[in-house]
């Protein structure tokens, strides 16, 4: 009877540790699965998927594999993100992201190390500068609350508006000018539509880069934001997914020598490459 009980015994202790290292491998094959990845797909729009391009070898040099899936807009781009259609975003920067989070229930961050910053003008084929705006003069403005926020503030800076100085640390909307000299009618549309107004309108505040992706040039602003520093773009992925090897090498990158020149000679006087994340207020 004693030895039936022995032997009951290390039957049942060997049970428990067969069970334990069967756990201790699905969870091991579970981290490996979250961390590596067969094919990473990167989500993005047609300027966007420059540096895609810019970046693809020297990722795919790091052992991944990679597919770029299109999309019309970047706030698409953020929504494939995060319902998992793709592992990450490119061309949105920090507070875009943030702002997508806050109103769309989002859970992105951007991927450090941080890549780059670009900027916000207001440019004008009709007058070289901000004074020579008449009365009644129409600019357009970004409709995105980030951007327009970044765009009343130029128009401040240049001395065209002035906003209500109560909400200065909160996010500026067209109902926040409280002063407007020369009557401006200040327009919002899509971002990638600002630089197709300039044509029609007298001014327009425009991203760098939607400004070379139409072949003018983005360093003939008026004047240009001070704030895009803080701004940083680069890849962007769920935050679960922000800390994992496939999406901090992908971030990497676009600290290599080779990349930043190839983005430099796509989007000449567009970028600026941090060197450090501290760079970042």
């Amino acid at each position: 009877m004693k030895m039936l009980k022995k032997l009951l015994a290390l039957s049942a202790c060997i049970m428990l540790t067969l069970s334990v290292v069967a756990c201790s491998k699905k969870a091991d094959e579970k981290s490996t699965t979250e961390t590596k990845k067969e094919v990473v797909k990167i989500g993005g729009t047609e300027i966007s998927k420059n540096y895609y391009d810019a970046m693809k070898e020297e990722y795919e040099k790091k052992g991944y594999k990679t597919e770029f899936v299109l999309f019309d807009s970047n706030p698409v781009v953020l929504e494939a993100c995060n319902s998992g259609e793709v592992d990450i975003a490119l061309g949105q920067h920090k507070k875009f992201v943030e702002s997508f989070n806050e109103t769309k229930g989002g859970d992105l961050e951007v991927v450090k190390p941080y890549g780059f910053y670009t900027g916000i003008g207001l440019y004008s084929e009709k007058y070289k500068t901000a004074e020579e705006f008449p009365e009644g003069a129409t600019i357009a403005i970004m409709n995105d609350a980030m951007n327009m926020d970044i765009g009343l503030r130029v128009l401040e800076k240049a001395g065209l508006i002035k906003l209500d100085q109560a909400k200065k640390d909160a996010t500026y909307t067209l109902v926040d000018i409280k002063e407007n000299p020369k009557n401006l009618k200040i327009v919002d549309m899509e971002q990638a539509q600002t630089v197709r107004s300039l044509s029609d309108m007298d001014g327009a505040l425009v991203f760098f880069t939607h400004m070379q992706n139409a072949g003018k040039d983005p360093s003939s602003y008026i004047l240009r934001d001070d704030v895009s520093i803080n701004y940083p773009m680069g890849p962007i992925a769920k935050k679960e997914n922000a800390t994992t090897d496939w999406a901090t090498e992908y971030a990497k990158t676009l600290r290599i020598e080779t990349v930043q020149k190839a983005i430099n000679e796509k989007f000449p006087n567009v970028f600026t490459f941090y060197k450090d994340d501290s760079e970042v207020k």
